[in-house]
């Protein structure tokens, strides 16, 4: 929470400044004289007694209200007899106060610094924390500003435990991070189900400005509901909503930069041919070694042109800056009345980058994005029990990158330094002229010779680049209706929302620049000593500038983008909670249905039924069974719908008396055990249940080819997650302790069987083969204090420690033991149809351990563990 002083000045600041209010809502503006019929006030910190400025209160049931004005005081006419009084404020308890006519109040409000945390978002709703019963972890808008990145998926490394989340590359636009959830669970990927208000969706782009809330459900009763999805984990993300009160602007910008890590020491060319020499006598290259006079060139050049005859060069020097710029700014605004609730935001943020690139007229080879979010959620109350709301949200992105056939860090990490310049500087055509063209002048790029990867000056330095517009949409129509008059506590809600994307190409170009040989002995000489790389007889003139527009793409970084997609997805929920004395019971009925439309795809089906329901007695004793039947277009319609049910147990023991009676301090001690079933329908293939015959073109010439043998008895993989948690918290949660222990046994992996015999000609598509267990621990502490001034500290640790094994994959039967899966920690798939593992690979154990390991692999490939940034 923001401290005391801060809150108070900015509350100050808004009434001072906006005086708009909504109609319907009664404000009395002389307080100096109070009627009879009228009760006044004056609202206080509880802990401080300084006067709060801004506390909305209004007579409950009705729209009639004040703020209180800079000494913390209100006065507001009553028409009848008592009446009730709620007072709410940001960072603070809500309460209800009885107020009568005529009455005088001072009115102490306690603060609420666990606010947000207090209520936790599970599937298909929240729940006041206490009754959880799930292995839910959640963080709050506050942790993800404080993360110093603008990236949600970055933002939220180190907070949540039990995630694990991995960057892979530091490319502007493109550097969000995979999640994992208590680590992997399948070759066919374990990324974690993600909802955006409710939808499944892409968060990567949402500017963390916008959100309110992400939870992370990990066990089986928190993620059941989800059913065939739900196996690896589900991500909720909750977006900001306004509140009752004056309009209240927020604004923020920074500016920072970033830096690549891990960039290795330059190895100078002396060094390196001396190696090669090294290596040439070990190999009896005696014809091929380098003299000491030459040795000594690259060590000491004798001439600015010997330096370029034998270069050393620094690569990461030459195309790369210390730090690349990263800018943003939000500006956001949320109030209400007892009407309308409003919450808009708007974001803009630049990524710059390491590398060097050619700014020259329209070409633009350098690696940039921008990218702008919006977002602007109503929430209308209708009637005293009709909520109507509307969310609307999106970014749009516009991003540029050279267009080099090469990897980007495998040019730099294999290219010598010895072998050419990065360039050749202007001054050399001075010293040097071109006898073919005596009146070129000004720097030229350098031909490579030798290397693998060309120059990796020149690929950056080029002409030729990509420029993409991508842009999402997310809407939301949802209906709360209550229905007490028919059941009380009972309640019918109802959504419809529309997801859109699309990423076209809007500039292209690969406009060639020339580069050139230098033929040192030729200098002197009546032989011209420059050679352009690919030259012919032919007079060369340089082609004007071929700027082209794109299109839709549909099937970028190799496929994985679509280019374009239509998401539609509609539910409706009946809900139900009541108290009868000492028993709290709810219930909830839920139907949805998802039609995804991709480009020129037959549109993608997925719908399920869902129901929970909880007990809770006196606040001690909780029970909780959720059930999720949800259906798959994957599988055969006989096997398309699976059941998938979870339970849970808990007990709040510091809710006992004879415990508060033996350990006082211990304001918190919960004990909870869940089990459950869930699924995951991941395969290779969209439809198992179906073969078919396509077309493939090789070398311009058609084929026809035979599709995988169908697997119609195929279904989704199925894991039991169990998991046993304990909650403390002591000296009224100064100090929170947690900790999980947490098993998973997963059956019926889909894999491509290996070992189909040759008599059969083909190969089937995925079977429900394999098996793998995991289990780990789960450890969170924090300390949380807040002084009397309203400054807030803290300090939080999380620990973390997993293990997997596979218990059944399909080895061939005559393997080397080093290949086989079973029996080994399964490595991790990075986009990728097998399991290799993010960084140095193997073909089927993940990551080596150790340096047998290494020397075992039959054919180590080489790792993109390299894309640093």
């Amino acid at each position: 929470l923001k401290s005391l002083i801060m809150t108070k000045l900015c509350i100050l600041f808004l009434i001072c400044s906006m005086t708009s209010v909504s109609a319907g809502t009664v404000f009395a503006e002389d307080l100096g004289t109070f009627p009879q019929n009228t009760v006044t006030g004056t609202v206080r910190d509880a802990t401080t007694g300084e006067a709060l400025i801004g506390v909305t209160v209004v007579v409950k049931g009705t729209t009639t209200g004040q703020l209180t004005d800079i000494n913390g005081k209100f006065s507001i006419p009553l028409t009848g007899g008592q009446a009730i009084l709620t007072l709410s404020f940001i960072g603070y308890t809500s309460q209800d106060v009885t107020a009568v006519p005529g009455a005088v109040l001072t009115i102490a409000m306690e603060m609420a610094l666990t606010q947000i945390s207090e209520v936790v978002v599970v599937g298909y709703g929240v729940q006041k924390k206490e009754s959880v019963l799930g292995a839910i972890t959640q963080v709050n808008s506050a942790a993800l500003m404080r993360s110093g990145t603008t990236s949600v998926t970055n933002a939220i490394a180190g907070k949540l435990s039990g995630v694990l989340t991995i960057q892979n590359t530091g490319e502007p636009g493109a550097n969000s991070s995979e999640i994992i959830i208590r680590g992997l669970s399948s070759w066919n990927g374990s990324e974690p189900l993600v909802l955006v208000d409710g939808v499944e969706r892409d968060f990567s782009n949402i500017d963390p400005n916008e959100i309110n809330t992400i939870s992370v459900l990990k066990d089986a009763s928190a993620t059941a509901v989800f059913g065939a999805k739900g196996a690896n984990g589900v991500i909720i993300v909750t977006t900001k909503r306004g509140s009752l009160g004056k309009p209240q602007l927020d604004f923020t910008a920074a500016y920072g930069t970033i830096k690549a890590s891990g960039i290795p020491d330059h190895i100078d060319s002396y060094t390196t041919m001396s190696m090669l020499n090294e290596a040439r006598m070990n190999d009896m290259q005696y014809s091929l070694i380098l003299e000491d006079n030459i040795l000594n060139e690259y060590r000491n050049p004798s001439s600015p042109l010997r330096a370029l005859q034998y270069p050393d060069v620094d690569w990461f020097k030459e195309v790369s800056i210390p730090f690349a710029p990263v800018a943003n700014a939000n500006l956001n605004i949320s109030g209400g009345t007892t009407f309308v609730k409003y919450f808009a935001s708007l974001g803009y943020q630049h990524e710059g980058d390491f590398f060097v690139g050619l700014k020259d007229g329209y070409l633009d080879s350098r690696f940039k994005n921008n990218r702008f979010n919006y977002r602007a959620n109503v929430d209308f109350s209708l009637t005293g029990t009709t909520q109507l709301s509307l969310n609307l949200g999106g970014d749009l992105s516009i991003k540029n990158q050279p267009s080099t056939a090469q990897s980007t860090w495998e040019t730099l990490y294999m290219t010598g330094p010895s072998r050419f310049p990065a360039y050749f500087p202007a001054w050399v055509l001075e010293e040097v002229p071109d006898l073919d063209y005596p009146n070129d002048s000004g720097w030229r790029r350098a031909a490579a010779w030798g290397e693998r990867f060309g120059n990796p000056y020149t690929n950056f330095m080029d002409g030729t680049f990509r420029n993409y517009t991508g842009s999402t949409v997310f809407t939301d129509l949802i209906l709360d209706q209550k229905l007490d008059f028919l059941v009380k506590g009972l309640s019918l809600k109802g959504k419809v929302s529309l997801s859109t994307y699309y990423n076209m190409t809007t500039l292209t170009a690969d406009y060639r620049m020339p580069d050139y040989f230098m033929k040192f002995e030729r200098i002197g000489t009546d032989m011209n000593p420059w050679e352009r790389n690919g030259q012919t007889q032919e007079v060369y003139n340089l082609p004007p500038v071929n700027i082209n527009v794109g299109g839709l793409n549909t099937g970028e970084n190799g496929g994985s983008d679509p280019g374009y997609y239509t998401d539609l997805y509609y539910e409706a929920a009946l809900n139900y909670t009541n108290t009868f004395g000492n028993h709290t019971v709810s219930g909830m009925a839920l139907l949805n249905r998802q039609q995804k439309n991709s480009v020129l795809d037959f549109p993608y089906f997925n719908e399920a039924l869902v129901g929970r329901a909880t007990y809770d007695y006196s606040h001690k004793y909780l029970l909780e069974v959720n059930l999720g039947y949800t259906g798959s277009e994957r599988f055969a319609p006989g096997n398309r719908f699976g059941f998938f049910p979870s339970g849970a147990i808990g007990w709040i023991i510091s809710e006992e008396a004879f415990f508060k009676n033996a350990v006082p301090w211990m304001n918190k001690l919960k004990v909870r055990y869940s089990d459950g079933l869930v699924g995951s329908d991941k395969a290779r293939s969209r439809w198992l249940y179906m073969s078919e015959y396509y077309t493939q073109t090789i070398s311009s010439v058609q084929y026809l080819r035979e599709d995988l043998g169908a697997n119609i008895s195929a279904q989704w993989e199925e894991a039991r997650k169990r998991d046993i948690g304990i909650e403390i918290g002591v000296f009224k949660n100064l100090v929170t302790f947690s900790v999980d222990f947490f098993d998973e046994q997963r059956s019926k992996m889909l894999l491509t069987p290996q070992s189909v015999t040759f008599l059969v000609g083909n190969s089937f598509k995925d079977l429900n083969l394999g098996q793998l267990k995991k289990h780990g621990i789960e450890i969170e502490t924090e300390f949380n204090k807040t002084t009397g001034y309203g400054l807030n500290y803290f300090v939080k640790a999380i620990f973390g420690f997993n293990e997997n094994r596979v218990i059944y994959k399909d080895d061939l039967p005559y393997a080397p033991e080093y290949v086989k899966a079973a029996g080994k920690p399964l490595g991790m798939p990075h986009n990728r149809q097998d399991d290799q593992a993010a960084g140095v690979l193997t073909t089927g154990s993940g990551y080596f351990e150790t340096v047998d390991e290494i020397h075992n692999a039959a054919t180590p490939i080489a790792m993109n563990l390299l894309s640093v940034g």
